[in-house]
């Protein structure tokens, strides 16, 4: 299954029809952590060439839908909030709540995708622990290649 994440109910609305238009089947679903609706459609039953499509489609839709929960955050009450959403390796989903002030440092310094890899790290390594010494994964390391 390939999920499609939406905040807002009326782009979601607008991706399940054009989902429903190419007669693809799909489920909704609700992801409480983040109160977020899930559009999941099959991938065995899709070409390639409507896979980009539906994926270029969603990209469009994902912009809109973020500028919408930015606008509706910003109409809320006056806490700032911000979260790190991880995806862990049994297929759960969860969020880590973080303070936006420190967000906004880390982000000041690393690419998005330099701190998706160190988050990628610290995730495996509290599902997976590993209480050898440092000095010798980095031997271990430096010996694989």
């Amino acid at each position: 299954m390939i999920e499609y994440l939406f905040f807002n109910k009326k782009i979601s609305k607008l991706f399940t029809q054009i989902v429903q238009e190419k007669g693809i089947v799909w489920q909704q679903d609700h992801e409480a952590v983040q109160d977020a609706i899930i559009i999941k459609i099959p991938e065995d039953e899709i070409s390639d060439e409507l896979w980009d499509e539906l994926d270029k489609r969603y990209d469009e839709l994902s912009d809109q839908d973020q500028h919408l929960l930015e606008q509706e955050e910003a109409l809320g009450d006056d806490q700032s909030a911000a979260g790190i959403y991880l995806q862990l390796a049994n297929g759960k989903q969860t969020i880590a709540k973080v303070d936006p002030a420190i967000m906004n440092r880390i982000l000041g310094v690393l690419s998005i995708e330099e701190f998706n890899e160190f988050l990628e790290v610290i995730v495996s390594s509290v599902e997976n622990p590993d209480d050898t010494a440092i000095c010798q994964n980095s031997l271990i390391d430096s010996t694989e290649k």
